[in-house]
């Protein structure tokens, strides 16, 4: 059985929200090649985690499956001209992300968290 991660540790959903959009960012960046669509992407996650955190949710998979959502919704008008990954890379890598920062253990199988 999986055990689920709470995020009970990160209380300041604002800051950690800025935080998660610029790790977003500089690892799209990195990956691909700096552009603008990716700090797009990042607030687009920025909003959703704080939306999120703020009704309650605690838990990354939860958390995961919300931005992935927002941005899946948001795709073809906003996002798909100009990116190289899809809603899900970027809701792949906030699990990791929030993981890393939850103080928990990680695979150490994905990309460079930023």
């Amino acid at each position: 059985m999986v055990e689920s991660i709470s995020l009970d540790s990160l209380s300041d959903h604002e800051a950690d929200g800025a935080r998660m959009a610029e790790s977003i960012t500089k690892w799209l960046d990195a990956e691909w090649m700096p552009q603008e669509i990716h700090a797009k992407m990042g607030d687009s996650a920025r909003k959703s985690y704080i939306t999120a955190r703020t009704s309650g949710e605690d838990e990354i998979m939860s958390i995961m499956m919300v931005i992935a959502e927002d941005l899946e919704a948001n795709w073809m008008e906003e996002y798909d001209k100009d990116a190289f990954v899809n809603a899900w890379d970027i809701a792949n890598y906030v699990s990791d992300y929030l993981t890393k920062k939850s103080g928990s253990e990680t695979c150490s199988c994905s990309s460079d968290i930023y």
